[in-house]
C-alpha cells in the first residue's frame, strides 16, 4: 500500500468527522489528484461514500456540469 501523505490523512478525518455528525446520512464522491510539472500522475485517492443510488446521482450531475463548463479548468 502506498503511503499515505499527511494532508491526505488530515482530508479523511475531516471527512470522518463530517460523517459523523451527520449520523452516517451523507453522500460523498471526491476524486483527490496531484500532478508533478510534467503532468504526471503522482498521487491519486478516490472516494466515495453513501448509498449507490445517491452516489450515481452525484456522479450524474457532474458529468451534467462538466458538459454546461466552457472553460478547459474547472473550479465550482
Amino acid at each position: 500500500m502506498e503511503k499515505e501523505t499527511k494532508e491526505f490523512k488530515n482530508m479523511m478525518s475531516a471527512i470522518a468527522k463530517w460523517v459523523k455528525k451527520h449520523d452516517g446520512r451523507v453522500n460523498f464522491v471526491a476524486d483527490f489528484i496531484a500532478f508533478d510539472k510534467k503532468i504526471d500522475i503522482i498521487e491519486d485517492r478516490i472516494i466515495a461514500y453513501g448509498p449507490k443510488e445517491c452516489i450515481k446521482l452525484s456522479m450524474k450531475e457532474i458529468n451534467g456540469y462538466l458538459k454546461e463548463e466552457k472553460e478547459d479548468f474547472c473550479n465550482w
